[in-house]
């Protein structure tokens, strides 16, 4: 991967493939630009005829984990400095959990940058259960120095897969298990991991992010998992109706974690909206 220098000296490693329209994707916490074509989506929009832009957020090995905390402002403000490097405008941003914050607040500080959006699995109000998850981690943090890799492992598995799949599939979530034991190497340093988590917190307890999503002008696609724990559907919904020029679209079957686990159905749809853009 290429890397360049954003605000603050950040630098951010990045990774550009296909022609066409530009479109740049952002990961979720802790998540690796390998995901994206893990998933196949990246795959898929090179051959659709887009321009993709993959990278790793602050604090996400290879890029730089300048101290915690982080916030999203921060996160967005690298992503704008990536764009601004690359020479890209009309851009559309496809952001994933956390990488949907940064999506969302892009479109709405620099529009000349982002021509489209799609906030796949959050956006919408701070539900209890993201509530008490944070309200956990936190006491964590505050406690121990840092949050545990066994919590944020155990709270991942629960969220990441559906109800069905947790209780009758065992292989699939030792296999789950395996793969979250992996994630650990994907930060910078311990300061990545704290960062991002400090990041989500403040966001989603913002009481003025919903109303400014009324000044978000561009197309927006919001994509809700059907058993997101964190975004469920009604919070989808529940941003679409604030959203000037939004649209929502749900994914039956899958937990938060499903670009991995539906990516077939998470593409299609993601494709659908890029079409219409």
């Amino acid at each position: 991967m290429e890397s360049v220098s954003v605000g603050g000296g950040v630098r951010i490693a990045y990774e550009r493939c296909g022609a066409g329209r530009p479109v740049v994707l952002v990961g979720g916490t802790g998540m690796p630009p390998v995901a994206w074509e893990l998933c196949g989506l990246r795959g898929a929009l090179v051959d659709a005829g887009f321009e993709v832009v993959t990278y790793a957020a602050r604090g996400v090995a290879p890029s730089d984990a300048p101290p915690a905390p982080y916030t999203v402002e921060a996160l967005a403000a690298d992503l704008a400095g990536l764009l601004d490097a690359l020479d890209l405008t009309a851009v559309t941003v496809i952001g994933y959990s956390l990488g949907s914050f940064t999506a969302e607040l892009l479109a709405r500080t620099r529009p000349d940058l982002v021509r489209a959006a799609v906030l796949l699995a959050g956006a919408g109000p701070l539900t209890a259960v993201l509530d008490a998850f944070l309200q956990a981690g936190n006491e964590l943090a505050s406690a121990t120095g840092h949050v545990p890799p066994a919590f944020t492992k155990l709270q991942t598995l629960l969220t990441s897969l559906s109800p069905e799949v947790l209780r009758e599939d065992e292989e699939q979530v030792r296999t789950w298990l395996e793969l979250l034991d992996a994630q650990e190497s994907v930060w910078a340093s311990a300061e990545g991991a704290t960062g991002q988590w400090a990041a989500s917190g403040r966001w989603v307890r913002d009481g003025h992010r919903m109303s400014a999503l009324a000044d978000i002008h561009q197309p927006v696609l919001v994509a809700a998992f059907e058993h997101d724990l964190y975004f469920p559907v009604r919070s989808g919904k529940a941003a679409v109706e604030v959203l000037p020029r939004g649209e929502f679209v749900a994914i039956p079957g899958a937990a938060h974690a499903g670009l991995l686990t539906h990516p077939k159905e998470t593409t299609e749809a993601l494709l659908g909206f890029l079409a219409r853009t």
